[in-house]
């Protein structure tokens, strides 16, 4: 397996965690009741109390270790992006505990120990990342097993990237093998030697003491892949083959294991099981609860729609959503009846003429998407993800934008990650996409949380 140390560093960084777990929870303790701030009321309890709690401690960190993804990024990641992670998993931690403790009921702990407890964990979970990985970084550097990349392309480079940026593997990229006569001719690529071409593959072993071998060819290489793995197979060296699939838009891709053959996902929807179940929870409960509040300011904007043209107050329209499926959207009318019958489709700008002085209003502060919630309630949309857009234009936009049509596996939104930085009305569709792209591959519930916040925060105002 490559990277066999990454497992070791990985044990040593959890078993770090539950010594300053233990310190931090001790140590509040004793704050609280031995170095009182705070007047104490209610009388000093037992240290044992406290200490035989540990235990709960420990079982509830587990998986929130695993469940942020402490143990994967913070041997590697800068500091700021460890820290924002440790501040996630010591609330969810807290909330996972307290829901533990709960069925403590004979001792109620105090809720200023927690306080401690979270602000001392803070500190010391992140100092003992810090100590990690420098420790790692020097190890990395003085006992790494050198490895040979057979492929000088794109992806042999994002490769020998990758392993220059994760010490933790304790693996030191010894040179390039290139497959063509360009790259062969250069010295070194990124400051990483080319130690030859294909046909020196066993010499090089050999001659550099190489440990590991990785094959990251394109695909117009790979009728050289048998040939190569099989003039190996007998060498002392493990051998790994990372696949080409630079050439297509990668999206939440995996490997599955179908029956016993590894069968790999290029494109998949990131919302499944309980993240999906979690998602259509907070839809419907924000959108019944702001469709309440909002009532009495949808009840006057109709008002003042259906009194400044005559119309319908609600204006219905095609969209794509979710996996291609066409639903109908609901907007307040913002522009005068039959709006498109001399233009066709076109989107709307700014000053635009056929939009009404209530619309034009509304649409300044996106009001008139208020009547959407009933879209998310009903289903058909989510509170954040890409915005919904019209097939007459997606026919046209899925043959100019390389991934287009990625942006459907996942429900449509109110909001989303391009909106929130920016990219609103007639900006740079290429651009807006790369943000949908990346919130669909990095989605979580704390990711549009945040978007949502983000969006109160900036409020709701357009740019055309």
């Amino acid at each position: 397996m490559i990277g066999k140390r990454k497992d070791v560093w990985i044990g040593l960084l959890f078993l770090a965690d539950l010594f300053f777990l233990s310190v931090s929870w001790l140590l509040s303790y004793w704050l609280r009741f031995r170095l009182p701030i705070i007047p104490i009321t209610k009388g000093i309890p037992p240290f044992t109390d406290y200490a035989v709690f540990l235990f709960g401690v420990y079982i509830t960190w587990w998986p929130v270790f695993h469940y942020t993804r402490l143990d994967e990024t913070s041997l590697a990641s800068a500091g700021h992006v460890n820290f924002f992670r440790i501040v996630k998993a010591i609330f969810l931690h807290l909330l996972l505990f307290t829901a533990v403790a709960y069925f403590f009921r004979e001792y109620k702990y105090s809720r200023v120990v927690l306080f401690y407890f979270a602000f001392i964990n803070l500190i010391f979970l992140n100092f003992d990342r810090w100590i990690i990985r420098r420790i790692v970084r020097s190890q990395g550097r003085n006992a790494a097993e050198p490895l040979l990349i057979v492929g000088a392309g794109t992806l042999g480079q994002q490769t020998a990237e990758h392993f220059k940026n994760h010490p933790e593997l304790s693996l030191r990229v010894a040179g390039f093998l290139a497959g063509n006569k360009h790259a062969r001719d250069a010295a070194d690529i990124g400051g990483i030697p080319v130690l030859g071409g294909v046909e020196d593959l066993e010499e090089i072993i050999r001659s550099n003491q190489i440990k590991h071998v990785v094959f990251a060819l394109s695909m117009d290489q790979y009728d050289l892949l048998n040939e190569l793995v099989g003039q190996i197979r007998e060498e002392l060296v493990d051998i790994h083959i990372i696949p080409d699939f630079l050439r297509f838009y990668i999206l939440n891709g995996s490997i599955e294991d179908l029956e016993g053959i590894p069968m790999i996902n290029v494109s998949s929807s990131p919302l499944y099981g309980w993240g999906r179940i979690g998602k259509r929870m907070m839809d419907v409960a924000v959108s019944s609860l702001m469709l309440c509040l909002l009532s009495p300011l949808l009840l006057l904007l109709a008002i003042l729609v259906k009194m400044s043209s005559r119309g319908p107050v609600f204006y219905r329209q095609e969209r794509m959503g979710f996996d291609g499926k066409r639903f109908t959207i609901l907007k307040f009318r913002s522009m005068v009846i039959n709006a498109e019958d001399a233009t066709g489709a076109i989107w709307a700008k700014e000053n635009d003429p056929r939009t009404t002085r209530i619309g034009t209003f509304m649409r300044r502060w996106n009001l008139d998407e208020l009547p959407q919630f009933y879209n998310v309630l009903k289903g058909e949309m989510s509170l954040v993800g890409p915005r919904p857009e019209r097939p007459v234009f997606i026919e046209k936009f899925k043959n100019e934008i390389p991934g287009y049509m990625l942006r459907h596996k996942v429900k449509t939104g109110i909001t989303g990650w391009a909106q929130v930085n920016g990219l609103r009305g007639r900006t740079s569709l290429k651009k807006r996409i790369e943000y949908d792209l990346h919130y669909i591959e990095n989605w979580s519930l704390g990711l549009d949380v945040k978007i949502l916040l983000m969006t109160l925060v900036k409020g709701f105002k357009n740019a055309y």
